[in-house]
This record gives C-alpha cells, structure tokens and sequence, in this order.
C-alpha cells in the first residue's frame, strides 16, 4: 500500500517592489561610486604597502603615520561603499529616496549631492548636533 506524500508549499517569492522613475541617474553614479571606491580600496592593500627600511626613530614615526592614514581611509571608503551598498539596494526594492527616520522624501538638491544619503537635512541635522 503506498502512500502518497503531500507536496509542501511553495514558500512566497519576496515583495519586490517597481524601481521608482527617476532613479536611473542615480543608480548610474552609485555603481559608478562603488567601482571606485572598490579600485581605490584594492590599491591600498596592505600587503601591498611597501615597507622602507627605517632609518631612525622620526622615518618610523613618519611611516607608521602614513600607515594609520591608509587604514583610516578605508574605514572610511569601507563606510561610504556600505552607505552606497544600501542606496543601490534601496533603488531595486522602490524606497530609494526615503529618510530612514522621517520616512519623507528627501530632496533631489541632497540626493544630487550625497546619492547615498540616508536621512533628509532635518534628520541629519538632530544625529550630528543631538540637542542636550
């Protein structure tokens, strides 16, 4: 006697939501962004670093300096490729544009001016100068 199994159901595609119009400019420069933010991070390898020979204690303090500033960079180049990471990825579900803490649009100027902006003037304004 066989029995016959039962077919589980399919899970549910993920919501996707339309590109908005408007929005290819700036996904444009945002890939355009990222590719080189990704060729700088790529030059500033440490492995490829040469290391000088040091002379004296200043040349060692002057070399360490410079090494600092190459991986302070990155973190940096490491955050702003994060900030357009998320940006291109808000363009391809639709809420490209959005203030993550207002929820209102925000405006083109800014967008024009930071593509990967995550909040509107305003809302930036209370993160960088919270009242005490």
């Amino acid at each position: 006697m066989a029995t016959k199994k039962k077919k589980k159901p399919a899970a549910p595609a993920p919501i996707r939501r339309k590109k908005q119009p408007g929005t290819q400019a700036y996904e444009k420069r945002l890939l355009a962004m990222r590719e080189d933010i990704l060729r700088v991070v790529k030059g500033n390898q440490p492995g490829e670093m040469p290391l000088a020979e040091v002379g004296d204690e200043a040349d060692a303090a002057t070399q360490s300096s410079e090494r600092e500033l190459l991986f302070e960079l990155s973190d940096n180049e490491r955050n702003t490729l994060d900030a357009v990471e998320a940006a291109i990825r808000k363009i391809n579900t639709g809420v490209y544009g959005l203030c993550e803490a207002c929820r209102k649009k925000i405006p083109a100027l800014r967008l024009k001016a930071i593509p990967h902006a995550r909040y509107c003037v305003q809302c930036q304004a209370r993160f960088d100068f919270p009242r005490r």
